[in-house]
């Protein structure tokens, strides 16, 4: 809905120049005809001394309200109006500092008594509509919008507040005989027939909110959006075959205008025409002159419904190409692109989108993220270090890069180089439990990797105190302890709360049969390795290899021996399990 401000002169109000107003306030004062500056607190006209004093004040008001301090202005003010209570211009003033300041009741009295004390004058007027206006008060509104609209007839400001008024109050037949006299000096004007086809609407007046659009096409024949309004009302009186007439009118017209395919498409969805809607939907994201706005829009609905179902999923992926190829420059497009082939785990094809994103804007924090993730699911090692450290140059005081570089070198055995990085990360992470736990995780895996052992103890330590249900850690740091044969006490406590909060995880169950083997437990050992191999561990030469030196100390050393031989043909295990096998024996 296209409407004028009701407030237009509001800031010239506020800016009326202090000489004028002392002026005004002076020559009240010195009329003994004027009722409204004449009367001192006493009811007489005010003395000389009250004179001068008054200016002053008004004076010092003005200049403490130039100057900012809204509070010292507003007692100065108000000393002034204690020697003359009558004066409007104190109380104009009042009335503004009191909204400024969030003081409604306060302004609104004092901008009352202004229009009081000057009831013609238009200024006072205006600040009241504001104080009505910000306060939600319309009843109260309406009347001073009329009052001006009679005191300046030609005046089209005032007369399009006074239909902005109407319309606040809900007198919508008002509002448009207001628009309509506005209209016989203006002449028919987009603002005024759109203005007044709604208000028809509102009063479910659609014939004549059909007339009003008709008048706009006769008048600006070249216009084709206004055909886009008929169809609309149409549409929604279910004349529908007047509908499709009008936006087929705006094709032949203007067949390249992208927006009449939008209103197509929309049309034919609601008649259950799919491929008539989705034929619309492509010529209106192919157009290059189509909203960019729009077309994300359309996008993220597509997001949205493609998850829910799937058949939608190559409509959804070839419109992503068809914006991007319309906007080819767009990193946003490229981003929304990447977006919808991530989530459909094309991670290549995403990379590629993302990396072009890059290339056209490399401020977007959150598509550095994404593609460091892909490199990540991907094993791409040495991409995510060198990507990271592009991110980190570009963004020096976010952590999550450091980890990424931190954990790409762990993998590539670059340790002292991700203790670095993850160090750095580490010490800037704040507020961030769970990021940290991760920065501490890492490095004692960095550590334990170079058998620095009390530091990575104490990292596994840490990440601990960040995240205490973090099984992640508590099976790392158990099995390192395990291997270690140190703190088998800490080692059980940890594993047996990991496969509390996880359980039949084949690795979790593999740590504490490890952790029970070390400690002399073969028996519960044995038990729980079992329980590693039914949760998948068949798969994992190393479960199996387990099992084969828990059995060979059992003293089951045939069964054992089988074990480590099945370990060997899944190519696993440990570097002691070709000797294990030729020996026939367990090799610590």
């Amino acid at each position: 809905m296209i409407t004028k401000s009701l407030i237009s002169y509001r800031f010239l109000a506020r800016w009326v120049l202090v000489l004028p107003l002392l002026l005004l306030a002076c020559k009240a004062q010195k009329s003994a005809k004027n009722p409204v500056g004449s009367q001192s607190n006493a009811g007489g006209a005010l003395t000389e001394r009250e004179m001068i004093d008054f200016s002053y004040l008004f004076f010092e008001a003005n200049k403490e309200k130039i100057l900012g301090n809204i509070g010292p202005a507003i007692q100065k003010f108000n000393q002034a109006m204690r020697i003359n209570p009558r004066s409007a211009a104190v109380h104009y003033e009042l009335s503004q500092l009191y909204l400024r300041s969030g003081m409604g009741d306060q302004a609104e009295i004092s901008g009352q008594q202004a229009v009081r004390f000057d009831p013609q004058n238009k200024w006072y007027m205006l600040s009241l509509a504001e104080v009505y206006e910000t306060r939600g008060k319309n009843d109260k509104l309406l009347p001073l919008m009329k009052t001006l609209a009679e005191n300046e007839p030609g005046n089209a400001e005032y007369q399009y507040n006074l239909a902005s008024a109407y319309e606040l109050n809900r007198k919508f037949s008002e509002a448009i005989a207001v628009y309509d006299k506005i209209e016989k000096f203006s002449g028919v004007s987009e603002e005024l027939s759109v203005q007044k086809k709604t208000l028809y609407l509102q009063l479910d007046k659609p014939e004549k909110a059909i007339e009003e659009i008709e008048r706009l096409i006769k008048a600006f024949p070249e216009e084709v959006s206004y055909r886009g309004f008929l169809a609309e009302i149409y549409q929604a009186q279910g004349e529908k075959a007047k509908a499709l007439a009008e936006l087929e009118a705006i094709v032949k017209i203007d067949p390249n205008n992208p927006n009449v395919y939008f209103s197509l498409a929309e049309f034919y969805r609601q008649e259950g025409e799919k491929e008539k809607s989705f034929e619309a939907l492509k010529k209106a994201v192919s157009n290059p002159e189509a909203e960019l706005d729009l077309k994300f829009q359309l996008l993220s609905s597509y997001f949205d419904l493609s998850q829910q179902y799937a058949e939608l999923v190559p409509q959804a992926m070839e419109l992503c190409s068809l914006v991007v190829e319309s906007h080819p420059e767009s990193a946003r497009a490229r981003a929304a692109y990447g977006d919808f082939l991530y989530r459909e785990n094309k991670l290549a094809e995403a990379a590629a989108q993302y990396e072009k994103v890059l290339e056209l804007d490399p401020s977007v924090f959150g598509v550095w993220n994404q593609l460091l993730m892909i490199a990540s699911e991907q094993q791409q090692f040495e991409k995510m270090r060198d990507k990271s450290r592009q991110a980190i140059e570009l963004f020096p005081t976010s952590p999550v890069f450091f980890l990424y570089s931190g954990v790409a070198q762990i993998q590539l055995k670059q340790y002292e180089k991700a203790i670095e990085d993850l160090r750095s990360g580490a010490e800037m992470t704040v507020d961030n439990p769970a990021l940290s736990a991760q920065f501490y995780s890492s490095l004692g895996d960095s550590y334990n990797a170079i058998k620095k052992h009390v530091e990575s103890d104490e990292a596994y330590e840490k990440a601990l105190t960040f995240d205490a249900r973090n099984v992640y850690v508590m099976n790392n740091y158990a099995y390192y302890l395990s291997l270690r044969k140190t703190n088998l006490d800490r080692a059980l406590e940890l594993s047996s709360r990991a496969n509390e909060l996880q359980p039949a995880n084949a690795s979790f169950l593999d740590t504490k049969a490890w952790v029970l083997y070390q400690r002399g437990e073969y028996e519960q050992a044995e038990v729980w390795i079992d329980k590693a191999l039914e949760s998948g561990g068949m798969r994992s030469a190393t479960i199996i290899e387990h099992k084969g030196d828990i059995l060979w100390k059992g003293g089951k050393k045939t069964d054992a021996l089988d074990f480590w031989k099945r370990a060997k043909e899944m190519g696993g295990g440990s570097e002691r399990l070709e000797q294990k096998i030729n020996t026939e024996s367990l090799i610590e």
